[in-house]
């Protein structure tokens, strides 16, 4: 439960910091946009989305004990569906200030974004079939 009251208020902040309704709150001499900018409130409004999305999925597998396989399952592929989503968008974006470095003639941010992102989806395919085998194996151990 207190995941999704979390994410109501990081998504209540978020609207607050777009919209710029502030002033109605008393916060007139207070702008956060300025400084986060539309990425940083991207950035906390999918964080809060995300946390009422785990919460809202941890009660439905506290409710329904006999699909509670097929929602870990579920909620393990959405996340690293996220985590390969972060390392195509992110990584790139995260690369601009490491091309100020050069390897051969190469700028570092270049091999962060191509080489950083194959190694992490390699990571992450490990990672994700390691624990879907611990997911299968405790669901096989209930039936």
């Amino acid at each position: 439960m207190i995941e999704i009251v979390l994410g109501l208020l990081l998504v209540a902040g978020a609207f607050i910091i777009l919209t710029g309704a502030g002033d109605t709150l008393g916060l007139s001499n207070i702008d956060f946009f300025p400084l986060l900018g539309y990425g940083g409130t991207g950035f906390i409004l999918a964080l809060g989305i995300l946390l009422i999305a785990a919460g809202l999925s941890r009660r439905a597998m506290q409710r329904h004990h006999e699909r509670r396989h097929t929602m870990r399952s579920a909620r393990l592929t959405a996340a690293a569906f996220l985590g390969a989503a972060s390392l195509a968008v992110g990584l790139p974006l995260a690369a601009e200030p490491f091309n100020l470095l050069r390897l051969e003639g190469f700028p570092v941010g270049y091999y962060l974004a191509a080489q950083g992102g194959l190694i992490g989806l390699v990571i992450l395919a490990f990672v994700w079939a390691g624990r879907q085998n611990r997911i299968d194996a405790e669901g096989a151990g209930n039936e």
